[in-house]
């Protein structure tokens, strides 16, 4: 049965709910305050009615609604279960500014203008004419500006509209979801989504111990657990504010900071120096905005120097990279002051000696040759140097990895598109007990498929002695591989966010064992116990292996990088560490090489309307060119088996009575799934085209999946400067024949010429989406 159709009993909400209940009184009593025991015991004396009545409240979007939008059938005497929720303080009339800003954001734009009527008649003197073609958020910002909205001018809209109710307890609410979540959350919606068959469980264990036993442990990461969403509101309306605004709102958080409790656990640690981070991030955007012309203090000068210690400031807050990088950047930036140069030789000093992971001992030891010792290039610019260069068909163009898995192939490589994958298989495969299974594993509920504290050093820590001996198992590599590929069966496709099931990772992993030098990878796998935040990203692209003459695989590492394409730091970082372990570890640039004897096939589709899900085509053309001539076509009228909408036989001219006896693309798909093959899929404006063949050939069990090659966007790039690039316009440019505009044959003839042009510019370097 679609989810769609599956019927919820009634009571499915309270359910749920008194079941959260029962988990938070039996595993986190410990660790709940007074008034969230009073909150759990308010909900329980309450009369059935109005228990079903608040929990499907709690599972709505928002703070305020309307009585009229909220009946319930199981719900019959609404009033009285909200005056029995009145009474418990469950329920409210809306008066906060949280009230007041959420009823402002969901209402809609007719309610928005009422209330400005209502409430702009109470004032003195008149409000400036609100003009009647405003938008939704320019009606908001004027409620705002003429502060219209206030506890009793919503009091005045709902007599007109209906009784407004506010909940209340959601701070408590919150801090009981999170106690069991171990995130911050609004609703139940994992119980619905889990029971609509959208997200099974985990089904790794059955039973589960608290996420928390010290009640100031788990009150410090709730406090921080709710200023994560707060800040991302800032950081989303960032650029709405102006220069002032974004000042004074991170004064207010640095502030704010003052009143944070000690993180007493790592990841609340690593949570708040996230915070701290990301608010220094924004006070060095702030920083980039302040030059001679804008003048928020007495000068650009002393503001600049303002916020470079207010960004110092949060970023000391954090004890790890990326924000020593930060400080590090900030104080060399500054360093004509002797305070900010002596702070920058500490920092790389502390960097060099004493580095919070191997990102940032990388940086460390680059900044200090390039700036300090004046290295002409950094490690990042030789390494780039020093890759050798591949070249690939440009059928592969958007699809690099996959191109050098097949060169490769040809050099009588076995060759694997690996990247992180495999390594995130053979930690994930290898420590499957300690992470999934344990006793002492970090899931707290059936929803988890991820350790909670695998992000923290505490998943080390907490389970040493069961990492060690499933990493004892990479000396004896042929009992490594018979383990790894027992779990491997036992576990199959059991979804996890460790890793995920690559079809080749069964492949992969014998060679990696036995190819890779003795004693690394126990090494490897030991930091991303230790460190799994940084140390599980950055591997290289591809996998080789050879077999050597001792019958044993030889293995290689290569990173790809293609034009336009850039190396990351963790990338760098990562290569650079695989080959101090002894990993054949390779970087290679990729060039490009056009074929001659490409096959294309260029079409044109007409359609009913324009969403290839929902509509159908009535039009196709094809015609296949090599060596820059078309050497076969195809075309047809299609039965869409619908009406064509009128303005559309207007403009292609294909009629109902045309295509009535047309066959319906059932009919022609065989032959056309033939006829294009593994060619390069040309259109002008191909996403259209291509999405509709698709989904027609889709229907009749014909994938395609083709290299796409647009018309209109190497048009500009070949020919920059054009008024329009339309077909139309384009054509008459050109001087290419277009005697029957907007039906398939004639348009994709057309598109024929302009791929003619365009290979006549460039011979190499076309660019192929994905």
């Amino acid at each position: 049965m679609a989810a769609s159709q599956l019927q919820l009993p009634p009571d499915y909400y309270l359910t749920h709910f008194r079941d959260l209940l029962a988990v938070l009184h039996s595993r986190y009593h410990s660790v709940l305050l007074p008034k969230h025991l009073q909150l759990i015991e308010k909900f329980q004396q309450l009369p059935l009615t109005a228990q079903r009545l608040w929990v499907r409240l709690l599972n709505r979007k928002g703070l305020v609604f309307a009585l009229k939008d909220v009946e319930y059938d199981e719900v019959p005497d609404q009033a009285a279960a909200v005056a029995m929720l009145f009474h418990a303080g469950l329920l409210d009339r809306p008066s906060t500014a949280e009230d007041l800003a959420d009823w402002l954001q969901r209402a809609n734009k007719e309610h928005l203008l009422e209330l400005v009527t209502l409430a702009g008649g109470e004032l003195d003197p008149v409000l400036p004419v609100l003009k009647k073609a405003s938008t939704k958020p320019q009606i908001q910002q004027y409620i705002e500006q003429h502060q219209l909205l206030t506890p009793g001018s919503i009091q005045l809209w709902s007599e007109q509209h209906g009784e407004l109710v506010a909940l209340r307890a959601q701070t408590e609410l919150q801090y009981l979801y999170f106690l069991y979540f171990g995130r911050f959350e609004t609703s139940l919606t994992a119980f619905t989504l889990r029971d609509l068959g959208i997200l099974p469980g985990s089904g790794f264990k059955q039973e589960f111990q608290a996420r928390y036993t010290d009640r100031d442990q788990a009150l410090a990461a709730f406090a921080y657990a709710r200023l994560k969403p707060q800040l991302q509101t800032l950081q989303q309306g960032w650029k709405s504010l102006d220069l002032l605004a974004q000042e004074a709102a991170l004064r207010q958080w640095q502030q704010q900071m003052l009143a944070w409790p000690e993180p007493l656990d790592d990841r609340t640690r690593l949570q708040r120096e996230a915070l701290c981070t990301a608010l220094g991030r924004l006070t060095e955007k702030l920083l980039t905005h302040v030059s001679g012309d804008v003048v928020l203090i007495d000068d650009a000068h002393r503001q600049r120097a303002a916020l470079t210690q207010l960004a110092i400031g949060f970023y000391q807050q954090s004890a790890s990279y990326p924000a020593s990088e930060r400080l590090l950047r900030l104080f060399y930036a500054n360093r004509t002051d002797p305070q900010m140069a002596q702070a920058m030789q500490q920092q790389l000093q502390q960097m060099l000696d004493n580095p919070s992971c191997d990102d940032e001992l990388w940086f460390a030891r680059d900044f200090a040759s390039r700036k300090l010792q004046q290295k002409p290039t950094s490690d990042l610019t030789d390494f780039l140097r020093s890759a050798a260069t591949i070249t690939l068909d440009e059928l592969y163009l958007g699809q690099t990895e996959r191109g050098a898995v097949q060169y490769f192939k040809q050099q009588g490589y076995q060759a694997f598109h690996a990247e992180n994958e495999l390594w995130l298989g053979l930690f994930g495969l290898l420590l499957w007990q300690p992470l999934f299974e344990s006793e002492q594993s970090a899931i707290y509920n059936e929803f988890e498929r991820r350790p909670r504290d695998l992000t923290s050093g505490e998943f080390y820590q907490r389970q040493q002695a069961l990492i060690e001996q499933q990493i004892a198992l990479l000396d004896d590599p042929a009992v490594a591989v018979k383990q790894l590929l027992k779990t491997y069966s036992a576990q199959f496709q059991k979804a996890n966010a460790v890793f995920s099931w690559h079809p080749d990772l069964a492949a992969m992993l014998p060679l990696l064992v036995h190819g890779a030098p003795a004693g690394t990878l126990s090494k490897i796998i030991r930091q991303m116990a230790q460190d799994f935040r940084r140390c599980s990203s950055g591997f290289p692209d591809l996998l080789l292996a050879r077999e050597s003459a001792a019958g044993t695989p030889e293995i290689q590492l290569v990173e790809l990088k293609a034009v336009g394409d850039s190396l990351r730091r963790n990338q760098l970082t990562r290569l650079m560490s695989l080959r101090e372990f002894g990993f054949a570890v390779s970087l290679m640039q990729v060039q490009w090489w056009q074929s001659p004897d490409r096959v294309y096939v260029v079409i044109d589709v007409e359609t009913t309307g324009g969403k290839a899900e929902n509509d159908r085509i009535t039009d196709i053309a094809a015609y296949k060119v090599q060596y820059g001539e078309i050497i076969d076509e195809f075309s047809s009228l299609v039965n869409p088996q619908r009406r064509i909408p009128y303005f559309i036989q207007k403009l292609t001219g294909i009629t109902n009575e045309m295509v009535a006896s047309a066959p319906l693309f059932s009919e022609i798909a065989a032959k056309l799934s033939e006829f294009i093959g593994d060619s390069i899929f040309v259109a002008h404006n191909v996403n259209f085209d291509y999405g509709f063949v698709r989904a027609e050939l889709g229907r009749c069990g014909y994938p395609l999946q083709l290299p796409k090659f647009c018309t209109v966007v190497q048009m500009r790039r070949a020919y920059p400067g054009l008024a329009s690039y339309s077909l139309g316009k384009l054509a008459q440019h050109f001087e290419i024949p277009l005697h029957n505009h907007h039906r398939a044959a004639a348009d994709a003839r057309a598109t024929v010429e302009l791929l003619k042009l365009i290979q006549a510019k460039t011979l190499v370097g076309v660019v192929l989406q994905d």
